[in-house]
């Protein structure tokens, strides 16, 4: 589906005069290959390069060097920018910055019909986009009178109403409570297992990456470490040395493994978590 190789990206900071003062490197280097329908989540402290990848994704910033490759095709060439974006959608920080419209079914359905989509096939798209988020009953309210998790689920409602065959989310929970988040992974995850969709999920929050398929880790524009998100919760060590540290669940389940319990080492969830304990007791 998404194809990377030898990407770099530089951003020239200019000054007043508009003149070339530095050159930071984002991106150095970026090699990695993602088939349909996986869930790769990417995370890595602040500056890492986890936006700016992100941007490459559906053409948004091109290469400095290297290439990518988008369904095979090349995102550096300026004629195939369209098809790109309406193969991923992208999803970002703020949902407020992408809901446009004042009810949100006429947003949903701002993009398909941007596309040229005729308007009964439209409405079908917006009946089935909100469905699948489970917004449909807040179809015809204002997005102003929606909590932060609903508005993030319209606008992923927004992008599959546009049909991607994968879909980029920018730490999109980064600016929601708990709640919020939960609603937010667990509608993402859905469009993984159930449609099909593929998914690049960049956050910050480690408990959000236990569903993914595969975890890029990410640091100083480079992917420095690759793997389930089992395999990297047991390079604890090694996150650390990124600035990055694991969720309370695994840490938990290490101090027990060290108390002798038996507690499988891919254990992930609260839930998961709580089963080995009592299987491990009765």
């Amino acid at each position: 589906m998404i194809k990377a190789r030898d990407v770099a990206f530089e951003y020239n900071r200019r000054d007043n005069d508009n003149n070339i003062v530095s050159i930071e490197r984002a991106l150095d280097g970026v090699d990695f290959d993602i088939k349909p329908g996986e869930f790769i989540s990417i995370i890595g402290h602040n500056g890492s390069g986890k936006s700016t990848l992100a941007k490459h994704l559906n053409a948004l910033i091109t290469p400095t060097e290297g290439t990518v490759w988008v369904d095979g095709l090349d995102t550096s060439d300026a004629a195939n920018t369209l098809k790109i974006r309406q193969m991923t959608g992208m999803v970002f920080q703020n949902p407020d910055n992408q809901i446009i419209a004042d009810v949100v079914e006429e947003d949903v359905a701002f993009g398909p019909e941007n596309m040229g989509v005729p308007t009964e096939e439209i409405w079908d798209r917006v009946n089935k986009s909100l469905l699948t988020v489970d917004m449909l009953e807040r179809r015809h309210d204002s997005p102003n009178r929606l909590s932060g998790g609903q508005k993030q689920r319209v606008a992923i409602a927004g992008v599959l109403a546009m049909k991607p065959k994968c879909i980029v989310l920018d730490e999109p929970t980064a600016m929601l409570d708990p709640a919020g988040r939960r609603d937010v992974i667990d509608a993402v995850t859905m469009l993984n297992k159930k449609e099909g969709i593929t998914i690049l999920l960049i956050t910050h929050y480690m408990e959000e990456i236990i569903h993914s398929d595969r975890v890029f880790v990410m640091n100083k524009g480079r992917i420095v470490m690759e793997g389930s998100p089992a395999n990297i919760f047991e390079r604890a060590p090694e996150l650390s040395e990124y600035g990055l540290g694991i969720p309370a669940v695994t840490r938990i389940a290490h101090i027990l493994r060290n108390r002798n319990m038996n507690i499988p080492a891919d254990v992930l969830s609260p839930d998961e978590l709580v089963e080995c304990i009592l299987n491990t007791i009765r």
